[in-house]
């Protein structure tokens, strides 16, 4: 009978394996199960996943995006309440009772002697493949490193479905992570037909600005590739930047020279956003500040990113900038299915009450 006390020890496999997902054999004497993670290593599990914990940024979002936050058996203290207020954890009020495995933050990894207390058959795990490792040696309980990333472009999307499958898989959901993949397929592909015959000269221009990224960050920080835009049919006025990490700091002189007619910024970031376009003389001058066209979004990330909250802001951000092509669009009603169908609760109201997002910044009294 399998032993998951036992100390395992994971050997490498393709990259190949990792990038399809995962790969999974088994062996019906034992009632174990291989299955190769996101890091391309081959992890010993057993027959039947019940208990889990997710360690690092992101890992405990996409349990609870495969509906199976009622096997977790522990979570990462936020203490700074950077995650409190995410999607997932709104959703699933229940996960703050968990006892705590680990805190939340930069150097994320859980603490060992915790994890082993809570008694998990699986540990979930994101970040440096050393540390999956280290940590599997020192629990005895087998680790799977996911492999997280944002799905702006088809590639980054199928990444993310093979990590869902791989999710899948190892708690036996695997309907659930085809639901999820075909899901976001569809939205993707709605979000494009309304604009789909739009002629280039005619699409409207923004910039996204006070982009969380490792932290909070004012207006000058954006992304050169922002899914909502892709999704919508909008240029981003920072495309053309070159950047080797998906967040940049842009120049003054750079914003003023774009001098986009809207900007959209993140509502995690409201007061430094307002204090930056409202206490700087040379903001003033652009186009969006003049006449009032600031908007804010739902936060792109929370210790990584939240999927959902993407697919809900390119609804926004369409209905904004092309009103009468998504015209059709009851966007309350939306933005709650997206929720529903990848948290299993409508959460419009609870989100906007709690981050001010969907509405002009002037309108809102940020502190």
């Amino acid at each position: 009978m399998y032993d998951r006390r036992t100390v395992l020890r994971a050997a490498g496999a393709g990259a190949a394996a990792a990038l399809a997902g995962c790969s999974v054999t088994g062996d019906t004497a034992t009632g174990a199960r291989t299955v190769t993670d996101g890091a391309g290593r081959d992890v010993e599990l057993p027959e039947s996943v019940e208990r889990v914990v997710a360690v690092g940024p992101g890992s405990l979002r996409q349990v609870a995006y495969l509906g199976a936050t009622d096997r977790v058996v522990g979570v990462e203290a936020d203490r700074n309440g950077s995650t409190t207020s995410a999607p997932y954890n709104v959703a699933n009020p229940d996960l703050r009772e968990k006892s705590v495995i680990g805190s939340v933050g930069p150097n994320a990894g859980g603490n060992a002697e915790a994890i082993i207390a809570a008694d998990p058959d699986v540990i979930f795990f994101y970040g440096d493949t050393s540390r999956a490792e280290t940590l599997q040696s020192q629990t005895g309980i087998p680790v799977v490193a996911l492999r997280i990333t944002d799905f702006g472009n088809e590639h980054r999307r199928k990444r993310v479905y093979g990590m869902w499958r791989l999710v899948g898989t190892v708690l036996g959901r695997e309907d659930r992570a085809e639901k999820l993949a075909t899901f976001v397929e569809e939205t993707v592909a709605d979000l494009r037909d309304w604009t789909a015959d739009l002629p280039d000269s005619q699409r409207a221009a923004a910039y996204a600005g006070a982009i969380s990224y490792k932290g909070a960050h004012g207006i000058a920080t954006t992304r050169r590739q922002f899914p909502p835009f892709r999704y919508a049919g909008v240029e981003n006025v920072a495309s053309g930047l070159e950047t080797d990490g998906p967040s940049v700091e842009v120049s003054e002189e750079a914003l003023l020279d774009w001098d986009p007619e809207t900007i959209f910024v993140d509502a995690d970031n409201l007061s430094r956003a307002r204090e930056d376009l409202t206490d700087n003389d040379v903001y003033d001058r652009l186009a969006a500040v003049e006449n009032g066209e600031v908007y804010t979004l739902l936060p792109h990330a929370s210790y990584h990113h939240n999927y959902g909250s993407v697919l809900a802001n390119g609804y926004f951000v369409g209905t904004t900038l092309y009103p009468d092509r998504f015209g059709d669009v009851d966007f309350r009603t939306r933005v709650d299915s997206i929720y529903e169908t990848m948290l299993g609760a409508p959460l419009y109201d609870d989100l906007i009450d709690t981050y001010g997002a969907y509405q002009r910044l002037d309108d809102l009294d940020v502190g």
